[in-house]
């Protein structure tokens, strides 16, 4: 039975994660625009396409944000994907801050509060940050992961109209699973089948004697 519950938590640590290690987690210095008109005068949501290594339910985000000057206030969105643009919105997190200065490594603002947000694998998905007012000062950067390349998107218009960046880095980012929910991979559900044959077996011979 012990052997059987070690195999259901055997899975990859992430269902997403272009970060690096040590020293290089990610780019400190380079990143995406996330910004209202109040400071740069244009606003700018950044969105970037990704899939997930594995199927399963997320229950940690970490992205690396840091703040550059204004309201240190912005949104993160995943969202569906609608013909190769960001669509509908799958889960939101509001009023979210970084304690990470632009130029400086390694801090993460990290999304715990992760319910119900279920990830299939071979589906396109985006992340999407954006500030929580058009308008405002804010000025953030998503750093640059040192590593990963996709569609990379931007809005200047709130997210009504999406402009294509091409390949481009990712912004780094991390999605953590939430083990109890996931789906079994294969080897697992063998193991945690023949746990349970084994434990019954123990049980008719209690019974017996």
């Amino acid at each position: 039975m012990t052997v059987a519950l070690c195999a259901t938590a055997a899975r990859a640590d992430f269902l997403y994660s272009n970060l690096g290690t040590g020293t290089d987690v990610y780019n400190c210095c380079s990143g995406w625009t996330v910004s209202g008109t109040g400071t740069v005068g244009i606003s700018f949501i950044a969105a970037n396409q990704f899939q997930v290594m594995q199927s399963g339910f997320a229950r940690e985000i970490d992205v690396a944000v840091s703040y550059v000057t204004g309201v240190n206030s912005f949104y993160l969105n995943i969202d569906a994907d609608n013909g190769g643009r960001p669509g509908a919105v799958l889960a939101s997190f509001t009023n979210l801050s970084s304690a990470t200065s632009f130029g400086s490594c390694c801090g993460l603002v990290s999304i715990f509060d992760v319910s119900g947000l279920y990830f299939q694998t071979g589906i396109d998905y985006w992340v999407v940050i954006g500030p929580m007012d058009t308008t405002s000062t804010t000025w953030e950067a998503w750093n640059l992961s040192n590593s990963a390349q996709g569609l990379d998107d931007y809005s200047t218009d709130g997210g009504l109209s999406w402009v294509s960046n091409g390949t481009q880095p990712q912004g780094a980012f991390q999605i953590l699973p939430a083990y109890c929910c996931g789906t079994p991979e294969p080897s697992a559900l063998w193991l945690f089948s023949s746990g349970m044959v084994a434990a019954l077996s123990v049980a008719r011979r209690l019974r017996r004697r």
